[in-house]
């Protein structure tokens, strides 16, 4: 049996005011606002009311401040294309997100708020450690109207369609491809199982455990999808950039599980 993906009709739901709305944009402001009524909810049923909407407060800015990061990051791993291009560094809605960024930049800002507070740094990280393989399932289906973040030439059972104009120029020639923004997708939709596993489990088991497993995880599942996909431009010893801080965050987070559990 083979499956087919094709590209869809059109990267543009609607036109407000000659203005045009992206799929994109929708899918990650969905994913994202999914993704704090997670949180909020466990805040609400495993804390206090108080600590959910402590949350609420702070999440907004976090968020902000994550998507400024994943675009710096794109931004900085593909600096040719936008030193020629300088109109495109805002267009967040044109794609170009990088996850890691998001997440360096979301974390090291929550921490400093979380310690200027004085609140359970922990706590926090896992909660919301918790819900983003959820959105993160949820915001890779954004590179599918982009036609973006796909793999190398695929034969393979299930493949995506790719319009002749957003193909590489090495690959024009090839008409299928790795859907590899679905490989992702299912990666983290079972992430978030696990840790919906480890959360159920929470009592015998240490603070910073689903935080510290989740970077772990999706690590793994980074490095896989980074093999396949075609579209890195910026390389650290010959491994692309998104591969290579996996691996760093990979050793990273399996020293702090070991580091909380072997004394």
């Amino acid at each position: 049996m083979e499956i087919i993906i094709n590209p869809p009709n059109s990267s543009v739901f609607l036109n407000l005011f000659g203005y045009n709305l992206r799929y994109y944009g929708l899918i990650l402001s969905s994913a994202i606002f999914i993704g704090c009524i997670l949180c909020y909810q466990l805040f609400l049923k495993l804390k206090s009311k108080e600590e959910a909407d402590f949350f609420i407060d702070y999440i907004p800015i976090i968020a902000i401040i994550g998507i400024v990061g994943a675009r710096i990051f794109y931004v900085i791993g593909n600096l040719d294309f936008y030193l020629k291009n300088k109109t495109e560094i805002l267009m967040i809605n044109h794609g170009g997100l990088s996850v890691w960024g998001a997440i360096i930049f979301g974390a090291i800002s929550l921490y400093l708020y979380l310690k200027f507070k004085k609140r359970d740094i922990m706590l926090h990280f896992d909660f919301i450690s918790f819900a983003l393989p959820l959105c993160q399932a949820i915001g890779r289906f954004g590179n599918y109207f982009n036609q973006e973040a796909f793999g190398r030439p695929s034969d393979f059972f299930i493949k995506l369609y790719v319009d002749k104009a957003f193909r590489p120029e090495e690959f024009a020639g090839y008409n299928y491809f790795h859907p590899t923004f679905l490989y992702e997708s299912i990666l983290d939709l079972l992430i978030f199982l696990v840790l919906i596993f480890l959360l159920k489990n929470k009592n015998k088991l240490k603070q910073g455990t689903i935080f510290y497993s989740y970077i772990g995880l999706y690590s793994i599942a980074r490095i896989f999808v980074e093999y396949i996909r075609i579209d890195s431009v910026a390389y650290v010893f010959h491994i692309p950039v998104a591969g290579f801080i996996s691996f760093i965050m990979l050793t990273a987070s399996l020293i702090c599980l070991k580091r909380l559990y072997i004394k």
